[in-house]
């Protein structure tokens, strides 16, 4: 599932492709995604600039004139792709379109269809009920050892599921919960309400540095993600204990083998050894 680095990566991807230029076009082809694809989405943004595009959560926000926004969540499988016009290839799991007025195609692609587009008004965007819950972004600075600290107090909840709860904190998925909780020695069973400020503190700092790392390697390409040129992300070769079930702590020091348990229903990889 496409987590934060990977929609910043797409976002990246797409942004010098289309901004500043016209939608000329939307085309739907199969309208059955999370919800279904509205009918007069092609009226709302046909003969719109792009003025902006930027991520809040997982959402890709296209930011066009006269008050109009598309939303695109890329759900579990969801795959966007920049090609040019003429060498359009449309597949059976192709939802929907947009042509831009550089002859440039923006296609979205989603075998699971959990995705999502809608298009809302620019100036009720956050009071939508797609974001009003939503948490803090764990790259701001509101992300710090005092705000989590205070979100914890009272909540018996292991931290792994605290830090990927989206009222608290967004973006912060089950691979980068688990390598974050690595790196900074906490076990995610943990209680949330027992952490001390220094392993809240531990747990911010290694949250940002694992995010920062992973989209500059350009994301994880676990299962369906690749960048919008279709080239793979690389961070999943520096994963410490995601999907390594079984094998040697990457510490030196450290011989105990990765465990996998499961936290509200996820997968969750630690070292029992390296995080008490």
């Amino acid at each position: 599932m496409p987590e934060l680095p990977e929609v910043e990566t797409v976002i990246k991807g797409i942004e010098p492709k289309i901004i500043r230029n016209e939608i000329i076009d939307f085309k739907k082809y199969s309208p059955k995604l999370r919800y279904q694809i509205e009918g007069n989405i092609r009226n709302k943004i046909i003969k719109k600039f792009v003025k902006s595009i930027y991520r809040r959560a997982k959402y890709i926000i296209i930011v066009l004139e006269d008050n109009q926004t598309i939303v695109i969540h890329l759900g579990m499988s969801g795959r966007i792709i920049i090609s040019n016009s003429e060498d359009r290839i449309i597949t059976k799991h192709t939802h929907f379109l947009i042509s831009f007025s550089n002859e440039v195609d923006l296609i979205y692609i989603d075998p699971r269809r959990f995705g999502l587009i809608k298009v809302i008004p620019s100036n009720f965007l956050f009071k939508s009920k797609l974001f009003r819950h939503l948490g803090v972004e764990p790259l701001d600075r509101t992300f710090n050892r005092k705000y989590l600290k205070r979100i914890c107090e009272n909540k018996k909840s292991p931290i792994k599921s605290t830090i990927m709860n989206q009222k608290h904190v967004v973006g912060v998925g089950n691979i980068y919960a688990s390598e974050s909780l690595y790196l900074a020695k906490v076990n995610p069973i943990k209680e949330s309400r027992s952490l001390t400020t220094e392993e809240c503190n531990l747990i911010v700092k290694y949250i940002k540095k694992v995010l920062n790392k992973s989209i500059k390697l350009g994301g994880s390409s676990i299962n369906d993600y690749a960048m919008v040129s279709g080239k793979l992300g690389d961070y999943q070769n520096k994963l410490a204990v995601y999907g390594r079930e079984g094998s040697i702590c990457r510490k030196r020091s450290c011989k105990s083998k990765i465990l996998r348990i499961v936290i509200a229903q996820r997968s969750t990889f630690y070292c029992p050894v390296c995080q008490k």
